[in-house]
């Protein structure tokens, strides 16, 4: 996924369900390093990564496991 691009916020990878808080840290920040791009207008392609610096500060507030919480806010960060 890492290369393809995609058209829309709707087709970026979706979370995991169920998913640990630890599992969804671990997801967004290899998304938040690593993002797939988007066609912005023709010929003009952006990385989606603020989208997913996005969803990790709207489930920050819904983590309880402190240690994925922490890995998590040192990944958005790294990139404010």
């Amino acid at each position: 996924m890492e290369n393809e691009p995609v058209n829309s916020e709707e087709e970026f990878e979706k979370i995991p369900e169920k998913a640990s808080d630890m599992e969804l840290a671990i997801f967004l920040a290899k998304h938040i390093d690593n993002p797939c791009e988007a066609e912005v207008e023709p010929g003009r392609k952006e990385n989606i990564r603020e989208l997913y610096l996005r969803e990790a500060r709207n489930m920050l507030p819904k983590m309880v496991d402190i240690n994925a919480k922490e890995f998590l806010e040192l990944k958005i960060k790294e990139y404010e």
